[in-house]
């Protein structure tokens, strides 16, 4: 290559080109404020900011709604261990939902006057044909179905002093100042926070500094909008949506070429040269510029230019032609946000078409500005969340002038029409509203004091509490039972209805009364209900024919019902009291039990030996004892009686039964004769211990009872309806042992019937209930034993082994037997193992809750509601259901 050739630099080839000519200047701007005008007025309405000035409100004539009928709510339901598990917001939500649907106006009151909150639901509508009473009872019913164990009452406008439809009317009416609140309610998604976004707050009261409670009305009236006005206006959305995109993002291209020649005196091969230099210069010119990506067009450009003007015929002149493309991005902020929010709206209103939308307008009545201040800031908090600024919460405190107050007294929306809506929509849009009266781009739903939400968003706003408030009560309820108990004959035993989560359904609980002779246990807390339970079972089982025995150790209910039924319905009843002959100016019968005399049908024989070793074990248990040899001195004292008094006849197994028996008195005579061999030490004390507990049993009325020659009749005690009323007698024990010698007679007499009466024995096979006992404060006579503490063993587990014994065997012989105590944990555990139907009312002791939810099958969650049971209702298992049964239990019959 010549030195000539080498001498051309790359700096030569451009030498003549001025880099000013070849600038772009960007004529591009952003664009005015229309962007920032759209958010802020049509998506934001910020056009309300100045509501609170306006001089006067036009009342809407545009619909013509009927009176409002109202619902108070009385009762919520919660959860008995958490109030989330109940999920109120979303069960509220449902019954809103099937509100929209129906397309009623639906009014949500709550009224806080005097330390006192009222909630009312409210409906009024303008569909023909359809009356607001109607409506209210279709309220009713969606309120009921989507909120199980809600209780309401239909505020009836009846005219009376304690009218509660007035009373609305007249707390509404002594307000003067008003308040609204426009926005998009939202949920926080902190769940630590959004359990303070609920009406509590408001529900609780707003307290002054001196003490006094401001008396205030929270008012959200409900439009439902139909499906055709939602489509209607997200179609205006993605209109206005799709025009806002054209101006998000924007792309200019700008060209521009430049040509310049000059002599360079080059000649032989400098045009390949030049070609590879110009490629190397297009790509270091597109990095000057910033544009690196103008490069290889630059490149292409110049290389093709210099190779085509340099050949070998070495001319002395070069052409250099410039061009250069510049395309620049510019993105509107303003623009893209509106975009944004449009498409946020759009998924609101989605949403709407789910599961409602609505025209809703939240307002706040009360005696002062200051109330009205007062509450609107607190419903600001509760209504504020993660999207709220969609359309950010704003407090409008009216002017009392306005005629605000008076139209939302009628339960209408506001409307912004008025002298002011010059000041507020641009003349482009006044000839449009003077045509229409719609001035809002997304229609006339916008031009309320008032905020289109969704369903989602109205449960926000009528959020109910979660609390107990003074005339608001929350009720431990939402929990599921079975609710399809088994269908039973005719013949069967209606006692109550059944309850789902608080509410009485229609369909009844029945029993088999058969199935009674599997034995019940009935449980509960002094008042839960136990006794009413009693008695409906019983006069069911009663009218039937079936004879009853009753031992109340307590109280004197079952005497009273006993005489009621006997006067009334003329049932037979036999009723007995010892220690009182006569109850209320009605004699009463004696009662006579004799320990050594075994029960039995007439003409059956008995087992004299079995009835006094069985008169040991009770008699030992039942008499105090420290010394460790009385129990064996009474199992002599007894024997010798009994084998001196029935001679050959003790040891038969099978006598006729005698006509006399021994009394209790006729033991003393013999103590002596049986301690006179023990040591003299030991003599006196032995001797005088015995004959202390001996003469314990023959005086006062428990003598009266025990130290007689003969028993009642049997067949009048366990043949007919009978009441034994042990009241009178003073102690525990002695209680105990009357029931425990009543309890032996019984089983040793429904022996005798099945062994001695075919008939009888025939339906006892067939499992039929041929008699039922009932034993109230039943621990008296089945006390879980406690431990063996010496060597003289334990007798009640004595005891509790021969009743026991008698639980599991006595069924088969046609009896039933319903045991009733207050502490299930207390009784013998073959009392909850070896009981058919199981009726337990509220109990609260933990303990007592753990045992009887095991032998109910109970899930955790249905486990906490036995502690929180209303009275008269029960959990009820048995073994013809498939699962426990939550039952309101009838009353018994008069």
């Amino acid at each position: 290559m010549s030195d000539r050739i080498r001498d051309v630099g790359f700096r030569d080839l451009f030498r003549g080109l001025d880099m000013a000519e070849i600038e772009t200047p960007n004529e591009i701007k952003i664009p005015d404020e229309v962007f920032k005008r759209l958010l802020e007025g049509t998506m934001e309405r910020s056009y309300l900011n100045g509501v609170s000035q306006f001089d006067y409100f036009v009342p809407d004539e545009t619909e013509r709604h009927g009176e409002v009928e109202w619902l108070q709510i009385i009762r919520l339901p919660v959860h008995p261990d958490n109030i989330e598990d109940y999920d109120l917001i979303n069960r509220w939500q449902g019954v809103l939902s099937t509100l929209h649907i129906w397309g009623y106006r639906t009014v949500f009151l709550l009224q806080r006057t005097g330390g006192r909150t009222s909630l009312y639901l409210g409906v009024t509508t303008a569909t023909q044909g359809v009356g607001s009473k109607d409506a209210l009872d279709q309220m009713m019913e969606a309120t009921a179905a989507n909120m199980p164990g809600v209780a309401m009452e239909w505020v009836r406008h009846d005219q009376t002093k304690d009218d509660r439809h007035e009373k609305i009317y007249d707390v509404l009416n002594h307000y003067h100042a008003i308040g609204a609140v426009t926005g998009i309610p939202s949920f926080i998604s902190d769940e630590s926070r959004s359990v303070l976004q609920t009406l509590d707050q408001l529900a609780f009261g707003v307290r002054k500094i001196n003490g006094r409670e401001r008396d205030y009305s929270l008012l959200v009236i409900a439009d439902p909008i139909p499906d055709n006005e939602i489509s209607s206006i997200i179609n205006r959305m993605r209109e206005l949506g799709s025009e806002i995109h054209k101006y998000v993002s924007r792309s200019v291209t700008e060209n521009q070429g430049t040509s310049s020649q000059k002599d360079v005196g080059m000649g032989g091969a400098v045009g390949g040269i030049l070609s590879g230099l110009g490629t190397v210069a297009g790509a270091l010119i597109g990095s000057w510029l910033g544009a690196p990506y103008l490069g290889s067009n630059l490149g292409r450009g110049i290389g093709g230019a210099v190779g085509g003007a340099v050949g070998m015929n070495k001319t002395k002149s070069v052409s250099i032609n410039f061009s250069r493309s510049v395309t620049t991005e510019y993105l509107d902020k303003f623009a893209q946000y509106a975009e944004e929010i449009m498409e946020k709206h759009i998924a609101r209103l989605k949403e709407g078409r789910n599961l409602g939308y609505w025209n809703v307008g939240t307002y706040v009545l009360g005696r002062t500005k200051m109330d009205i201040a007062t509450v609107t800031g607190m419903l600001r908090s509760i209504y504020s969340g993660d999207e709220t600024y969609l359309e950010p919460i704003r407090l409008h405190v009216l002017r009392e002038d306005s005629n605000a107050a008076e139209i939302v007294k009628g339960f209408q929306l506001i409307s912004l029409e008025n002298e002011n809506i010059d000041k507020m929509i641009d003349n482009e849009y006044k000839k449009k509203y003077e045509q229409d009266h719609i001035w809002h781009v997304f229609g006339r739903r916008y031009q309320y004091l008032s905020t289109p939400m969704n369903t989602k968003e109205l449960g926000l706003t009528t959020s109910l509490p979660r609390r107990d408030v003074p005339g608001l009560r929350f009720v431990k309820t939402a929990v599921r039972f079975a609710n399809n108990p088994p269908v039973l004959n005719e013949d069967s035993i209606s006692i109550g209805k059944v309850v789902d989560m608080g509410v009485v359904q229609n369909n009844e609980y029945r029993i088999d009364p058969n199935s009674l002779v599997r034995h019940a246990l009935v449980t509960g807390g002094t008042g839960s209900g136990k006794s009413t339970t009693c008695k409906a079972i019983l006069n069911e089982v009663v009218s039937r024919g079936i004879p009853v025995l009753i031992i109340e150790p307590a109280k004197d209910d079952y005497v009273r019902w006993a005489m009621e039924l006997k006067e009334k319905k003329g049932i037979p009843f036999h009723i007995y009291m010892p220690g009182a002959s006569s109850f209320n100016g009605q004699p009463l019968e004696e009662l006579a039990v004799n320990p050594f005399e075994p029960a039995a049908v007439k003409g059956a024989k008995v087992d004299l030996m079995a009835r006094c070793e069985n008169l040991v074990s009770l008699l030992v248990a039942s008499i105090p004892s420290i010394e460790d040899v009385l129990p064996v001195l009474i199992d002599e004292l007894v024997y010798a009686k009994a084998e001196d008094f029935f001679q050959e006849d003790f040891h038969s197994g099978e006598a006729v039964k005698p006509f006399l028996y021994p009394k209790m008195e006729d033991l003393i005579p013999m103590v002596d004769d049986l301690v006179e061999g023990y040591d003299p030490r030991n003599y006196k004390t032995i001797r005088k211990s015995l004959i202390t507990r001996l003469k314990y049993l023959t005086r006062g009325n428990r003598g009266r009872l025990l130290n007689v020659t003969k028993s009642t009749d049997y067949d009048a005690l366990f043949g007919q309806p009978t009441v034994i009323n042990l009241s009178r007698i003073a102690g525990s024990r002695d209680k105990a042992l009357i029931m425990a010698l009543l309890m032996l007679s019984l089983y040793e007499y429904r022996i005798s019937a099945y062994s001695y009466q075919a008939d009888y024995r025939k339906r006892a096979q067939q499992n039929e209930l041929l008699h039922l006992t009932m034993i109230e404060e039943a621990h008296n006579l089945l006390m879980n034993p406690s431990a063996v503490t010496n060597d003289s063993g334990n007798p009640q587990q004595v005891v509790a082994d021969l009743f026991s014994n008698m639980l599991s065997e006595i069924r088969g012989y046609g009896e039933g037997i319903t045991i009733v105590d207050q502490v299930p944990t207390r009784l013998i555990p073959d009392v909850i193992k070896n009981t058919n139907y199981k009726f337990v009312h509220r109990l609260t002791a933990p303990d007592d809750c753990e045992v009887m939810a095991a032998s109910l099958a109970l899930r955790e969650d249905q486990k906490s509601m036995i502690p929180a049971l209303e009275i008269g209702n029960a959990i009820v298992y048995g073994d013809n259901d498939d699962a426990a049964v939550w039952v309101k239990m009838n009353k018994p019959k008069g």
